[in-house]
């Protein structure tokens, strides 16, 4: 018994590392995504979006470089994604120049007074360009919390020690009530298992409201999503929406997968106990 089941956790954990590594596929729009977190990446380019939906065809107009990390210490998620009604996938949106130069989408601040005017064209359109999403982070990020992961930055504690005060709608007006609930996500579909996750709602509705997530993204409901799993996820669905591009990323598993280990109950027979060593041997061999 014991036998069987190291083998089947080799067999997960290979499985799962594999699907880490490097996933791919077709979503039901026929797009494809993939997902290769081998390669090490720069801070800045995590988070960083291209947007070339009506530049494709364009022999002159370089697509578009939008970075995260220079817009998530001015702005909530919420600002942008909910307000400003900008998708939460990747040039899901369509946005063209006449809407942004009439004061939408990117226009609602890019407007000369509140950033730099529409009209400063190339450094937005910025593929292709050295450095490009990533000249100056290290200088505009320097003050902030340090993480291992993603921006290198931890964003939520920078939020909760005031070191940047992200406005919660374009005009600063808007406000966000956080919701301090935890909530534990059991990870029982193996055996062994991961250790359980734990979900703060706090986090995450200090950056966006309810609606954001319920009902498109999670059902609002104890135990309604049974279809979640790692391979989702890591293909950008449920958690993935966000946690493979823009919020920390995948390589950092016990952030989520953060409550106490599981225990294996060990054989109180001593021969069982022996056997069970020799099968471990065996294995990692």
């Amino acid at each position: 018994m014991r036998s069987k089941i190291f083998k089947r956790l080799a067999i997960l954990s290979t499985a799962f590392v594999t699907g880490l590594f490097f996933y791919q596929g077709v979503n039901a729009q026929g797009n494809t995504w993939e997902t290769d977190l081998k390669k090490v990446k720069a801070p800045g380019s995590h988070g960083t979006v291209l947007m070339d939906k009506n530049t494709r065809s364009s022999k002159t107009i370089e697509p578009v470089l939008f970075p995260h990390w220079a817009h998530r210490a001015k702005y909530t998620c919420k600002a942008c994604h909910t307000d400003l009604g900008f998708a939460m996938k990747p040039n899901a949106t369509g946005v063209t120049q006449a809407d942004i130069e009439s004061g939408k989408y990117c226009g609602s601040c890019h407007n000369g007074t509140t950033s730099f005017p529409v009209s400063n064209c190339k450094r937005c359109h910025s593929y292709g360009a050295q450095n490009a999403g990533n000249s100056n982070i290290d200088d505009s990020l320097k003050d902030l919390p340090k993480d291992h992961f993603g921006n290198k930055v931890d964003w939520v504690k920078a939020v909760r020690e005031g070191k940047i005060k992200p406005a919660a709608s374009p005009d600063g007006k808007g406000t966000l009530d956080a919701l301090d609930m935890d909530v534990v996500i059991p990870v029982t579909k193996f055996t062994p298992h991961p250790p359980d996750v734990l979900f703060p709602h706090k986090a995450h509705t200090e950056q966006m409201n309810c609606e954001t997530c319920h009902t498109s993204i999670f059902k609002q409901q104890k135990g309604g999503n049974p279809e979640m799993n790692m391979i989702k996820i890591i293909s950008g669905q449920y958690c993935g929406t966000c946690h493979v591009k823009v919020a920390f990323p995948l390589d950092d598993c016990f952030r989520c997968h953060s409550q106490p280990a599981p225990k294996i109950e060990e054989p109180k027979d001593e021969k069982a106990a022996d056997k069970t060593k020799a099968e471990v041997k065996t294995i990692s061999k």
